[in-house]
């Protein structure tokens, strides 16, 4: 049976927890919402990925990620007061699971010897998955479908990156990962700072009448 990195998706479940945990505490909900919207969040991408693969999702095959997703909730509660203040701290966390979910995503579907392009949108899909449910249940609009935002857009190029440095140059999984999520979570939290934003439509007919209008002169 295939087995991804514990490592990673332990590491995944539990900040994908930890994010929907602070979430729910910043609403200043009660504690089944936290752990509601902990579950979701954490596993959701995940087994979304499963049921596209036409498997039983890793969530519910082995009890290691509710267990992990349960402690992280309530340690999410316990420590309600202080976690609340971390309101940068969400942005990181948020930013390193979009890249991890990523890398899961992938992995799992080169495993499955998908091609190149099915694979990414594997990894597109598994990394937006959690977040998506969450803000559905909040009842917010998500940073999927926001204008100009750059989520799913850093989500496909630490797809293709983690592909050229995993399948184009073969380097080791674990290098290829951290390389791919770093990137990740550098651009995504460097894109929130400097609040770049994509443009909502592009006018090809207009570039190009811009383009023209600039050319020099000849003399006539």
């Amino acid at each position: 049976m295939l087995t991804l990195p514990v490592y990673l998706e332990l590491g995944a479940v539990g900040l994908g927890a930890l994010s929907g945990a602070l979430h729910a505490l910043r609403r200043e909900l009660d504690a089944m919402a936290v752990l509601a919207l902990s579950i979701c969040t954490s596993v959701g991408g995940g087994m979304l990925r499963d049921v596209l693969l036409g498997q039983t999702p890793a969530a519910l095959r082995s009890s290691r990620y509710l267990l992990a997703v349960g402690a992280c909730a309530v340690l999410a509660v316990l420590f309600a007061p202080w976690l609340s203040r971390l309101h940068r701290a969400l942005d990181v966390v948020d930013a390193l699971l979009l890249g991890m979910w990523v890398v899961l995503g992938l992995e799992k579907a080169l495993a499955f010897q998908l091609p190149l392009p099915s694979a990414v949108f594997l990894g597109l899909v598994t990394s937006v998955g959690g977040g998506v449910i969450r803000d559905v249940l909040l009842g917010e609009r998500t940073a999927l479908v926001s204008p100009g935002e750059l989520y799913a857009t850093v989500a496909l190029l630490c797809g293709l990156l983690y592909v050229a440095l995993a399948v184009g140059l073969k380097l080791p999984a674990p290098l290829a990962e951290a390389a791919a999520i770093a990137g990740a979570s550098l651009l995504r939290l460097t894109a929130m700072w400097r609040r770049w934003r994509l443009p909502h439509r592009f006018d090809l007919l207009q570039l190009l009448d811009r383009i023209q209008a600039r050319r020099p002169r000849g003399p006539p």
